[in-house]
């Protein structure tokens, strides 16, 4: 009996590997990704039916494969709108000297503080791209008014040179040479008031929130004694505006920008020349930048990603040299990084009178006594160009204002323009008042219900402004127990149920078509017969506005201006708005009114200013002035003096320099070990020990500070009842106070040994109050929308959409105190981490020396009359209060969760060896042989054993090449090194026969058939 063929497998294993494949060749290397390549098969393999194919193995590159790692894919998510500061600049005309220099050449020898004649700055709102290895954050930056390096606002000018003619004051000698000074140098111990700049036109209460200004005393513009409003130094941060056009040189523009920037030719519907030249009205626009920060596609270490975007942060600018002779004798150098910048800031020359002078166009003489502005700035350049660029030199000290509120501002700014609305019919009597409403020319639609809606959204982030209307006894409202018997809280209630618009009763009828609402009244003071009066006595001059409250009603805040009936105070739309209608009800005519019932009504005071009665077309709506009740407001400065404390330096090219670093100079992102999460931290520049200014001198003379260098110098600290070191100087800090030096003498040869002295807090400071910053930057945008957070490059390192984006009715400002869980800030920042640990150190004595005691810090302490400082406690000595330096880190804002640390758990190979597909990912068919999970990565590579489905072949065919893909889970090509590689296993059936010669001689033995 015969036997016939018997089967057997062979076995072929096909290395595949991307080094030897097509792709790999120098002509197609970039072309390619690393996942998808091509092998040759040099004599073909054919494929019989019946012969399976499989993978043997398989080895995909992947540099960090199996460590402590965080993958990122490259992979665009969806895109984005960002908005933030886009700068268009003429030609450039650098720092250096200008050729073009007038007779006042010394006062502004710097061609220009950012290099550009002049530029124009809007807010872009621009579409990016989602990638989880690319985040786009927008950053504002705020700076502190923490005594150092700004002015408050409103303010006339900041110098005290020009006015020899006022040497006395009040029969005191006002600018008196101190410790050995000249004259013009004596910047320091000198009382505020109108001769050195100060605004002293006493607002009356009702039209300010008292928690944003100092009542102080010093001169007016007779010399005589009065007290007036200066902007607090409390640390609170304020948020840098910009204006959208500067002119930072005349020299190199047409007539047209030197009327467009002087004459404020954006808002220039002005009927009265005075408010042309009002700072105040000029367009501004939050200052934001764009920060784009990236890690490496692929696997990457937390340390590495965290040192990273640390690196892109404080990525350093080259140094520009300031250098204004052209001479390579430098005065100074700005160094610039991602997050901190030398913005230009206004200083002592600048701001000074003469240039006030020119730019209010109060004298054609500029070195006269300003005391009324009576038009325009100078543009005549051609008639006088020295004038001209003194009037813009003057205007340039705004072209940076920090906001403390710049929610309000920008919105405010969105819904009015400055000249504001016109009430459209008379308010009533004051007899009326307590149900008085208000009706305006602003038409019933949907565009302008949506601007004051956010305008009033906005205030809500401010509740304390709103309370303070209750707890100021201001008389800005009749809100009372008996007009809410139900409150628990008044003030509480108050700020729930009502919100502000600006009223100025000195404006109505034609007469003031076109001026602003509101008056910042520069160059003005006041005289009075009253003995310092606080506060200050109300005023009939007073042009301010007044904040005028209307009921707000939470429960309608949800209807729009289509769907609210709008015609009692529980339909109002969007909570405020009430529909009048001055046609008929066949052809309505439609207006936006306000009640006030709700909340008690106006204040009969409102009524007296125009005798009685709120009159048709009496001006409302935002008030863009400074001095407008919640615009507190400062400008950045040099903190240049012409001469230091003691007289005995002089800082070379002070005039020049008018920069000032704003931002956060040592950000950190990082990756907590100990926790396994990603961290902020030093968002904002933090106070410094410190030194005083004449620290380290060898050889002190009897009547000169010379304290040693402190070893703790750098250390970052935040201070308690702070002492300023004199190494800055502000108009806005007068009167530094005065430093009583008590040495011994040297002998002949010595230096002077044991010198005491107490220096007091700057009365601009506040006491008890806590100091940690200078600045800082703020994340205003993360740049993912909350549907692709989570693949984005903050959701992959563990944050949350919340912890940037807050949401809901209890929103916190940006002005609170950061800690290391603050959640559902409108922005976020860091501030120093202060906890109840350094209690301890709060308390000092006398002489500063930490007593770590238990007890609470003391206000002030006092000296006896044993050391030689008698009447300690009258108004003009008040004593020491100790000062407290502790030192501190930064909170931190950590990531709610811990890193993902894989994308996706697998990998998908895929090669045209199948003819048929057979996954479906979704409904898309794939040629997949093989599942490969990441879990088995090391060293570098993933790696597959096999084991995986095995595929027979139905139909014959020869292959003389094998093309591989290694796919993510959703069928795009994975991010992979170009050391991967794929073994196919190749099993062919083989019919062999093993009697070949028996069966071959039986078949020979058979008959014929």
């Amino acid at each position: 009996m015969s036997q016939g063929p018997l089967p057997y497998s062979q076995t072929i294993l096909v290395d595949c590997n991307r080094r030897q494949s097509v792709e790999f060749s120098a002509s197609n290397l970039a072309q390619t990704n690393n996942a998808l390549f091509t092998n040759q098969v040099s004599s073909g393999i054919t494929l019989d039916i019946g012969d399976t194919v499989s993978i043997q193995s398989a080895h995909i590159s992947q540099r960090g494969a199996g460590g402590d790692i965080i993958e990122f894919a490259g992979k665009t998510l969806g895109q984005k709108n960002v908005s933030y500061t886009e700068q268009i600049n003429t030609s450039h005309i650098g720092l250096g000297q200008d050729p073009v220099n007038t007779p006042h050449a010394n006062y502004y020898i710097q061609l220009s503080p950012e290099g550009f004649a002049m530029e124009r700055n809007e807010t872009i709102t621009e579409q990016i791209q989602e990638v989880d290895t690319q985040a786009n954050m927008i950053i504002s930056y705020y700076k502190n008014a923490n005594g150092e390096n700004n002015i408050g606002l409103p303010r006339n000018w900041g110098n005290a040179s020009s006015f020899s003619s006022l040497a006395t004051a009040g029969g005191v000698q006002y600018l008196n040479p101190v410790h050995g000074h000249v004259a013009n140098g004596s910047f320091w111990e000198v009382k505020d008031g109108y001769p050195v700049g100060a605004q002293t036109f006493p607002q009356s209460a009702s039209h300010v929130s008292s928690q944003d200004w100092n009542i102080v005393n010093g001169f007016n513009a007779s010399g005589d004694p009065c007290y007036f409003r200066k902007i607090k130094q409390d640390n609170a941060r304020y948020t840098l505006f910009k204006q959208k056009l500067i002119l930072w040189n005349t020299n190199y523009v047409g007539q047209d920008i030197i009327d467009e920037y002087l004459l404020n030719t954006a808002n220039a519907s002005q009927a009265n020349n005075i408010y042309i030249s009002d700072p105040a009205i000029h367009p501004y626009i939050k200052y934001k930048q764009k920060v784009p920060l990236t890690v490496p596609v692929g696997f990457n270490s937390p340390e590495s990603v965290a040192a990273d975007l640390t690196n892109q942060l404080t990525r350093t600018d080259d140094p520009i040299f300031i250098d204004p002779l052209g001479t390579e004798n430098r005065e100074s150098v700005i160094v610039n990084s991602t997050t901190n910048r030398a913005f230009p800031a206004t200083n002592y020359v600048l701001f000074n009178s003469s240039f006030n002078s020119m730019y209010f166009r109060s004298t054609e003489v500029a070195d006269t006594f300003p005391t009324v502005a009576i038009g325009p700035p100078r543009t005549d350049f051609d008639a006088a160009p020295a004038y001209v660029q003194m009037a813009c030199q003057y205007l340039n000290s705004y072209a940076y204002v920090g906001f403390k509120r710049p929610e309000i501002v920008e919105a405010g700014r969105a819904a009015f323009m400055p000249q504001g609305a016109d009430t459209l019919l008379d308010v009533g009597l004051a007899a009326q008042n307590a149900s008085a409403e208000i009706t305006t020319n602003i038409p019933w639609n949907d565009e302008n219900l949506q601007k004051l809606k956010r305008f009033f959204d906005s205030q809500a982030l401010y509740p304390e402004l709103l309370k303070g209307a209750i707890t100021d006894n201001s008389r800005q409202t009749n809100y009372s127990a008996s007009v809410n018997p139900s409150s628990a809280s008044l003030s509480g209630s108050f700020a729930e149920e009502a919100r502000f618009l600006h009223l100025d009763l000195k404006k109505r009828g034609d007469n003031f078509a076109g001026d602003p609402v509101g008056d910042d009244m520069y160059n003005v003071s006041f005289t009075s017969d009253a003995v310092f009066p606080i506060p200050p006595v109300a005023n009939a001059s007073d042009k301010s506005s007044v904040p005028v409250f209307i009921a707000y009603n939470k429960n309608s805040s949800h209807l729009n201006g289509s769907i609210a009936e709008g015609t009692s105070y529980e339909t109002l739309a969007f909570g405020f708005a009430k529909k009048i209608n001055i046609g008929s009800p066949a052809n309505p005519i439609l207006f936006i009114g306000f009640t006030t019932e709700k909340i008690g009504g106006i204040p009969v005071d409102y009524y007296t200013e125009q005798g009685g009665q709120i009159r048709q077309a009496t001006k409302i709506g935002y008030d863009y002035h400074f001095n407008a009740f919640g615009n507190a407001a400062i400008i950045p400065s040099s903190g240049f003096s012409p001469l230091q404390y003691f007289g005995q330096q002089q800082y070379v090219g002070a005039e020049t320099i008018r920069n000032a670093y704003i931002g956060a100079n040592n950000p950190v992102y990082k990756f907590n070990d100990v926790e396994g999460r990603f961290e902020f931290e030093n968002l904002h520049t933090s106070e410094k020990v410190g030194n005083f200014y004449n620290a380290g001198d060898p050889d002190p003379t009897t009547e000169l500070f010379a304290p040693p260098e402190s070893g703790q110098a750098g250390q970052d600290c935040y201070k308690i009842n702070k002492q300023l070191h004199y190494t800055t100087w502000s108009p806005s800090m007068f009167p530094y106070s005065n430093i009583d030096v008590q040495s011994n003498t040297p002998p002949p040869g010595g230096v002077v040994t044991n010198q005491k002295t107490f220096v007091r807090v700057n009365p601009n400071l506040d006491i008890g109050r806590i100091y940690d910053s200078h600045g800082g930057v703020a994340i205003e945008d993360m740049g993912y929308s909350e549907k692709n957070w989570s693949q984005g490059f903050w959701g992959l390192c563990g944050f949350e959409y919340g912890q940037f984006n807050a949401s809901g009715s209890d929103v916190k400002n940006r002005l609170i105190k950061y800690n290391d869980d603050t959640t559902n800030v409108n922005v976020m920042t860091t501030n120093a981490d202060i906890t109840s640990v350094d209690s301890q150190s709060y308390i000092t004595n006398i002489f500063g020396a930490n007593l770590y005691s238990q007890m609470l810090d003391s206000r002030v302490n006092y000296f006896n009359a044993s050391k030689n400082l008698a009447n300690i406690g009258a108004p003009d000595n008040p004593g020491v209060s100790p000062a407290s330096v502790i030192l501190a880190s930064s909170t931190r804002i950590t990531a709610n969760d811990l890193p993902r640390r894989l994308l996706r758990g697998y990998f998908l190979l895929k090669s045209d060896i199948l003819d048929q597909a057979n996954f479906y990912e979704t409904s898309n068919p794939l040629q997949t042989m093989g599942i490969v999970g990441k879990y088995q990565g090391n060293d570098d590579f993933i790696s597959y054993d096999g084991g995986g489905p095995t595929f027979t072949c139905t139909r014959k065919k020869t292959i003389t090449s094998i093309q591989s893909q290694i796919l993510d889970p959703e069928g795009s090509l994975g991010q992979v090194g170009d050391n991967s590689g794929v073994v196919y296993r190749i099993d062919k059936q083989i019919s062999t026969d093993l009697k070949f010669a028996d069966n071959l001689f039986a078949s020979m033995n058979q008959p014929p058939p």
